[in-house]
């Protein structure tokens, strides 16, 4: 008899436990999907929106490395605000109010019609020198603005003909009325163009309109991370260059002795000047000249985005093209 009560009571707990079991489920069920629902209720709907990477001053001609993405409520962009797929609209507009890191950049912050004078794309101390394209070889009409490239030019100097580097790193602001920014913005390129306008320091704007009154200048494409001068140059005839040219001949050591008692007076044709030679060929500037685009370099390891003051040349402007140029003749 004790048994069926002690079994009853074992029973009774066991369901009374299961109960409780199931209660505590149901309630942990409940309190999650109230949760949930909470969580679904409080999250804000977010959107991607073209802002400004960093604090940008009035008159900033937007780039890529303008631009950055941000996340924010849908409830705070506005409708004319600039989602991902096309922040190619505000690439070359410049600012017309200034914007903090991080804030929307809109339509009406730039101006996307204005035309902005060309003088405003050059950095403090620099000059834009156009020159045609018969006057510069332009690399058979391949040059890009934005591009780099070396300047040769060929002279004569004392009866010789020299080939020099006149200017290295030279930055290509335009070709014809293409500049570098309508190139980034999806713009025909044109079939030709007449004229080149090159980025100069104003002494190299000197030695450009020099060079062209005194002899040819030619253009050599140059890779944008290519930060290495080269004083290379030339000097003689293309005979000279690649070697094959008459040595010449030796000095007559015996000094003519004339007789007159003999008939015959005939003097030795006099052979020059021994001693002296006049070699050819590749040979090294006895200066290392510097690059023209220096100043591009030192204003993108800037912080800031603004063009740093340009570094003047060593040669003097008053200087003329055969004088910048000291050649030793004596050197191979």
């Amino acid at each position: 008899m004790r048994f069926s009560i002690f079994n009853r009571s074992i029973a009774m707990l066991l369901v009374a436990l299961l109960a409780g079991l199931a209660a505590v489920l149901a309630a942990r069920q409940h309190i999650q999907g109230r949760v949930q629902l909470l969580e679904d209720q409080a999250r804000i709907p977010m959107v991607d929106r073209v802002v400004a990477a960093f604090d940008l001053a009035v008159g900033t001609r937007l780039g890529n490395e303008h631009l950055a993405i941000r996340s924010i409520p849908v409830s705070l962009a506005s409708s004319d605000s600039i989602s991902p797929e096309r922040f190619h609209e505000l690439t070359g507009t410049v600012l017309r109010s200034p914007l903090k890191s991080g804030d929307l950049i809109l339509p009406a912050h730039a101006a996307v019609s204005q035309r902005v004078a060309f003088s405003k794309q050059l950095a403090e101390g620099r000059r834009a020198i156009t020159m045609p394209v018969d006057a510069i070889n332009s690399v058979s009409g391949l040059l890009e603005p934005g591009d780099l490239i070396d300047l040769y030019v060929s002279f004569e100097y004392q009866r010789r003909r020299i080939t020099a580097p006149l200017l290295q790193g030279v930055l290509v602001m335009a070709t014809g009325n293409q500049t570098q920014y309508q190139a980034g913005q999806d713009h025909a390129r044109p079939d030709g163009y007449a004229t080149v306008t090159l980025d100069a320091a104003p002494e190299d704007a000197v030695k450009l309109v020099a060079a062209r009154q005194a002899g040819s200048i030619t253009a050599v494409l140059r890779h944008p991370l290519d930060d290495s001068p080269s004083q290379k140059a030339v000097r003689g005839d293309l005979a000279s260059l690649l070697g094959v040219s008459n040595p010449p001949p030796k000095p007559n050591q015996k000094a003519a002795v004339i007789y007159g008692n003999k008939a015959s007076r005939t003097v030795p044709k006099l052979l020059g000047s021994p001693g002296v030679s006049r070699p050819g060929g590749v040979f090294d500037l006895p200066y290392l000249p510097e690059l023209a685009s220096a100043w591009m370099q030192a204003m993108s390891s800037a912080q800031e985005p603004t063009p740093l003051a340009v570094t003047a040349a060593n040669l003097s402007a008053d200087a003329d093209l055969a004088s910048a140029i000291t050649f030793d003749e004596g050197q191979p």
